[in-house]
């Protein structure tokens, strides 16, 4: 019984190649990662092309994936640049590529289909409208938003066709997903451009309580223990967060995790314990029983574990009695009463009674030698990397990429039947293999002996199944796989004479240049708008009232989602093609490729994408097929299901962001000062 137990992909990040190949050794069935330009996470190390071949060679030698992250929006003078990259990716065996933009996901699925594509949480899809309309779209899993509660993911896991992802560990955000425009409007920095400053970690007062304190610092996210309810809900994929962290923080968390879900059905409290003496911040279950724990208002600058109190800093360096073990080459960091970090440092140097030593234990008082702020005397310790995890070697010595081909397997009665799907003139079958009574031939076997190498070449399987049970030695198998690569050959040599990344680079440019801007349309006022953010549970109440508007004479509706089309075809059926629909905040159309795709899914016109400066609206408008509106004046910086409990919130140059509750999609909504117009702040910022 145990061997049907569903388990879910366990997915990890990887910020470089040492945390890749850590994160492999520790577990991990697969990770994400970012290559160079046009990902979430800028401030990670990233990858080079040359890193990423080796990687892939790695991970597919141990039946491992990996995912590239594409996952920021893409302004009009940069889809160029975008669409080269697209082009160098596809000749790689990339696993999946993340996608946040939506014209991103067009250019995939228009002129390199044969990459998967995965929806990145980004996307802020969050019902199961939302992963019915990119189900339509070609997508093969959705990421979902991270603020859904167990309920609704349950409820949405019963409704979906594709596969599902979501985050089970790591750091979180106090906003919706793609929804944060606060780092922009503070900081000029956009968090949808893979540039957060992470402004919710700071510390803030609000005009109930003039005390600065974390009001907007979410909790860290730790499901490990509903990993049961999981996997009974068939979730694909379990995420853990944290792409700017190293292998001393990935290591022990993916193999807690590994633990866990290698326990299941049963729950495995050592693999609970382990996680619970992770670097983190304080840890709860974020959204899944619901909000009122998702903020810890205490703010904790830091990652990290508390290992000490300091008990004097002088000329001898700092005196610290122990709560937790220390060890040579961990990561140190003092932090005050008030929660902000003092200094850091590696720890180099123990003395325990005078002698030197290599690690220390509670409640131990030991002496670390060094120069240290005199101020750190009755200050904390924390812990915020630890010794032990270097990959270095191993990255550096990773083999180079072999070539691959995708391979479509079928094996029945009459013998294994392979095409492949770049390759559609190549057909090879073999002859036919006897019933079996036991021994029968599995997947896994012709896994193993089909993605194994022959002359610089390496078999990637794309679709893979058996209707029988069939006898084939596994030596044979192996003859045959030699016979299928020497007919093979000959076709692969000629594909790569044609270079299907630059017949795609070609018709793109055709068609980027007949785009013309929509002709001036007067756009009808509309009878309702659809927010962007509409919990499962109201789905119902949604569909009654598009019914009623549409019966009462409506017919323009503005959907914040492309989820509220689905949503709109779905309430009004054979009458959807009588409807405008217009795209609104915060639906997010930053280029001209994502309105060709709402132009399809029958959006009529659109609202510019909100963070765009003066000259990126202007190149947007001479390329939109869709009239393009000006993005809305008030608009928030922030949305969130957690509780704001407070009507302003000062920060320490005391800017005024004003609090709301929008009772139409049930958030709280941080907006900037009176009287200033974060839209207007945005078209006169050249910095996106």
């Amino acid at each position: 019984m145990k061997d049907k137990i569903f388990r879910p992909e366990l997915l990890a990040p990887a910020g470089n190649l040492e945390t890749a190949v850590a994160a492999f050794n520790a577990g991990a069935d697969a990770v994400y990662l970012g290559l160079g330009k046009f990902n979430a996470r800028n401030r990670a190390q990233n990858f080079k092309r040359e890193e990423l071949e080796r990687l892939l060679e790695f991970a597919h030698n141990h039946n491992r994936k990996v995912y590239v992250t594409l996952n920021t929006l893409i302004a009009e003078s940069e889809l160029p640049e975008l669409f080269s990259a697209l082009a160098e990716l596809s000749k790689l065996p990339v696993d999946a590529v993340i996608v946040q933009d939506l014209g991103v996901l067009f250019l995939l699925r228009r002129y390199f289909p044969h990459i998967t594509v995965h929806a990145s949480t980004q996307m802020n899809v969050h019902n199961s409208c939302g992963v019915k309309a990119l189900e339509l779209l070609g997508v093969k899993r959705v990421i979902l938003e991270r603020q859904i509660t167990g309920e609704e993911l349950s409820s949405i896991a019963s409704r979906s066709n594709v596969e599902l992802e979501v985050f089970v560990h790591g750091s979180l955000c106090i906003s919706l997903s793609g929804r944060c425009l606060l780092s922009h409007y503070s900081e000029d920095a956009s968090g949808n451009r893979g540039m957060c400053r992470q402004l919710c970690r700071r510390s803030y007062r609000s005009a109930e309580n003039q005390e600065l304190s974390g009001l907007l610092s979410p909790r860290d996210l730790q499901l490990i223990e509903q990993l049961p309810l999981l996997s009974k809900l068939k979730i694909a994929s379990l995420k853990i967060e944290g792409r700017l962290r190293g292998p001393d923080y990935v290591v022990p968390v993916v193999k807690a995790y590994r633990q866990a879900l290698d326990a299941l059905p049963e729950r495995s409290a050592e693999a609970v314990n382990a996680i619970k003496r992770t670097l983190s911040r304080p840890a709860g279950q974020g959204a899944w029983k619901g909000f009122d724990q998702l903020l810890y208002p205490q703010a904790q600058t830091v990652f990290g574990r508390r290992v000490g109190e300091i008990k004097a800093s002088g000329r001898n360096g700092l005196t610290v009695q122990l709560c937790d073990r220390i060890h040579l080459g961990d990561k140190l960091r003092i932090v005050s009463m008030s929660n902000t970090s003092l200094a850091g440092f590696e720890l180099t140097e123990i003395f325990f009674k005078g002698s030197p030593v290599s690690a220390a234990n509670a409640p131990a008082v030991v002496t670390i030698p060094g120069s240290y702020p005199e101020t750190a005397c009755g200050e904390t310790l924390y812990k915020i990397g630890e010794n032990g995890y270097d990959y270095r070697r191993q990255a550096a010595a990773l083999p180079a990429m072999h070539q691959t081909v995708l391979l479509d397997i079928l094996l029945d009665g009459e013998g294994l039947h392979i095409t492949a799907p770049e390759l559609p003139e190549f057909e090879f079958h073999s002859e036919s293999f006897p019933a079996a009574e036991r021994c029968a031939v599995t997947a896994e076997d012709l896994q193993s002996v089909f993605t194994t190498v022959h002359n610089q070449w390496r078999g990637r399987i794309n679709k893979l199944s058996i209707d029988g049970r069939w006898f084939c030695a596994k030596s044979v198998l192996k003859t045959i796989k030699r016979e299928l690569f020497n007919g093979l050959i000959p076709y692969l040599q000629q594909a790569q004479k044609r270079d299907r990344a630059s017949e795609a680079m070609l018709l793109w440019h055709r068609d980027y240049k007949k785009l013309l801007p929509a002709a001036e349309q007067t756009v009808p006022e509309e009878d309702l708008a659809l927010p962007g953010f509409i919990a499962e549970g109201d789905l119902p109440l949604w569909r009654k009232e598009i019914r009623n508007v549409f019966n009462s004479g409506g017919r323009c509706f503005s959907v914040g989602s492309i989820g509220g089309v689905i949503l709109l075809k779905e309430a009004l059926k054979s009458a959807f093609k009588d409807v405008y629909i217009i795209g609104r905040y915060p639906l997010p159309a930053a280029n001209s490729q994502a309105v060709r795709l709402l132009k399809y899914m029958g959006v009529k016109a659109i609202e510019s994408w909100v963070e765009l400066p003066a000259a990126e609206r202007e190149k947007l408008l001479q390329r939109s097929t869709l009239a393009v509106l000006p993005p809305p004046e008030n608009c928030e910086l922030l949305a969130t299901r957690a509780p704001l409990k407070f009507k302003q919130l000062l920060d320490r140059r005391n800017t005024a962001y004003q609090v709301r509750y929008d009772r139409r999609e049930k958030l709280y909504k941080l907006f900037a000062p009176e009287g200033v117009s974060a839209a207007e702040k945005f078209l006169n910022d050249e910095n996106f």
